[in-house]
């Protein structure tokens, strides 16, 4: 499963500047563990952290129902790019 497309499709519609976002898979700690660091514009990223992380919390219950159907669990980072 494409889980970094995943994310994209929900982060996209969120965020003012798109061109600046991009989604990194980071290092794979084991199997079932997945890590991954958004990037997005210094504006964006409140957005799509929200208020007391709201937001990034409802992103990553939806990214990990998708993993859960192949017993993985995804991790998600928010950074600004630079």
């Amino acid at each position: 499963m494409n889980y970094e497309q995943i994310i994209l499709d929900i982060i996209t519609p969120l965020v003012a500047n798109k061109d600046r976002l991009k989604v990194v898979l980071m290092d794979q700690e084991n199997l079932y563990e997945t890590s991954y660091v958004i990037y997005c514009d210094e504006k964006d990223v409140g957005r799509l952290i929200g208020k007391k992380g709201i937001v990034a919390e409802a992103i990553r219950e939806v990214v990990n129902a998708s993993a859960k159907l192949n017993s993985k669990k995804i991790r998600l980072k928010f950074e600004v790019k630079k």
